[in-house]
């Protein structure tokens, strides 16, 4: 296996480590302002004036976002030597899971802010604008993140498993977990299970985990078995 590919899984694992662990850090800030007992009104008067956090949250993620989609597209280069379909396979969900991604953070500081503004001037739809507001529990918006997820899931599921009959077993095993875990969180969603909607997150955690172990797994020239 080329070593050249192994070390730009590495580098890429290494740079979605370090904005996933911002992400973690940008969203705790953003959760701590929202209070419990915040009204539709309130979540528009929030987005209708987004701080720096905000805007930087939102800017992290959609690099995130991208860099994920690079991460399995190496994923998938290095897979493909020793079962292309497969590899091919699970290629297929990235476009998918970027466009939902994408298009979901890039209106949070466009397009959101902008709505919040409008109908609070006008005495708008007020629900309208706070459903399009991620951070709000029962947004359409982050419904349509999860759903992003759990369609990275997929992928995660195929490379993780193709990871585990080769030598990097433990970022397969971690990788696979994932996947099932935002898998099963979009499907508690789907049926207003709070529980099972916690498996986006927890999926999100393990995912972090299983960059650390890319980095310590990919880039050396230990020999890939056949994962065919």
């Amino acid at each position: 296996m080329d070593n050249k590919t192994e070390k730009s899984i590495k580098q890429t694992a290494f740079i979605s480590l370090f904005l996933t662990i911002a992400w973690i850090v940008f969203m705790v800030i953003t959760m701590s302002q929202i209070r419990s007992s915040w009204t539709d009104s309130d979540y528009a008067e929030w987005a209708s004036e987004p701080d720096i956090i905000y805007i930087l949250n939102y800017i992290n993620v959609t690099l995130l976002t991208v860099f994920v989609i690079v991460l399995f597209a190496l994923l998938c280069g290095y897979l493909s030597q020793k079962n292309k379909a497969a590899a091919l396979t699970g290629i297929a969900f990235i476009p998918v899971y970027g466009t939902l991604n994408i298009v979901c953070y890039s209106i949070q500081i466009s397009v959101v802010p902008m709505i919040a503004r409008d109908v609070l001037s006008t005495s708008g739809d007020v629900m309208l604008a706070a459903r399009l507001i991620q951070a709000k529990s029962d947004s359409i918006v982050g419904f349509i993140n999860g759903l992003a997820y759990a369609v990275l899931g997929i992928p995660s599921v195929i490379y993780g498993y193709m990871l585990i009959k080769s030598s990097k077993k433990v970022s397969g095993v971690l990788l696979l977990i994932n996947g099932v875990l935002c898998i099963i969180g979009i499907i508690g969603y789907m049926t207003d299970n709070a529980v099972l909607s916690l498996g986006v997150m927890a999926g999100g955690a393990v995912f972090l985990i299983s960059l650390i172990f890319m980095i310590l797994d990919f880039g050396n020239k230990k020999a890939v078995h056949d994962i065919s």
